[in-house]
């Protein structure tokens, strides 16, 4: 078995998804540089990326540049979640948004929500776990599963009346609070699986143990 280096999960989904625009982060464009990834926007404080990186970035005339201070209300990634926003995606991958520090994974998780409230779906994908935030009932296909393992969480109050069909421990009209670890490495059975609730958001982890 061979393992995909997190560089290599940003490049497959860069290549497979074609996206129609790419926006480079702070950091992200190390990677950007390094892959010859060529970004329609950079943005950030740029306390994070190579000089010669930027310098290069800031060389190319077509290149679209939003520079901030360190000192802001947002975060960067926050930032570029507007701007993906307001450029009208419908779908939103967030890449290399998992290591390094917990503060900044756990405001990248936040992001999640502003995306659900404006009707588009993130991901926040790395080798191992595929991140997104359900606002709505979903179905997933076994044969598509990224991983062997699905997660759910509650993202905010509580997620009422969820209700889990072709799982191994499947929920029947479940109340989920935040603190609840049931939903915790839950696995796929059916063909099919569907996930239904009445109320709330549920953060789905699909996972696995080796990339």
């Amino acid at each position: 078995m061979w393992r995909l280096s997190g560089s290599d999960v940003c490049l497959r989904v860069i290549r497979t998804t074609a996206p129609d625009c790419v926006i480079g982060i702070d950091r992200g464009l190390n990677f950007c540089y390094e892959n010859q990834v060529k970004p329609d926007y950079i943005l950030g404080d740029f306390d994070s990326i190579d000089k010669e990186a930027l310098q290069y970035y800031e060389s190319q005339p077509d290149t679209k540049i939003r520079r901030y201070q360190p000192e802001k209300d947002a975060t960067d990634t926050a930032i570029g979640m507007e701007l993906a926003l307001k450029l009208g995606s419908d779908r939103i991958f967030l890449l290399g948004a998992t290591g390094g520090r917990l503060d900044h994974y756990m405001g990248n998780l936040k992001s999640l929500i502003t995306a659900a409230k404006h009707g588009c779906q993130a991901w926040i994908l790395d080798k191992q776990n595929a991140i997104t935030l359900l606002d709505k009932p979903t179905e997933l296909c076994k044969k598509e599963q990224f991983g062997n393992y699905v997660s759910f969480f509650s993202m905010g109050d509580c997620v009422k009346g969820l209700t889990l069909r072709g799982f191994k421990y499947p929920l029947t009209e479940y109340t989920m609070e935040n603190e609840d670890g049931i939903g915790v490495s839950n696995e796929i059975v059916d063909e099919t699986a569907t996930v239904s609730f009445r109320e709330g958001l549920v953060l789905m982890i699909l996972s696995r143990d080796k990339a």
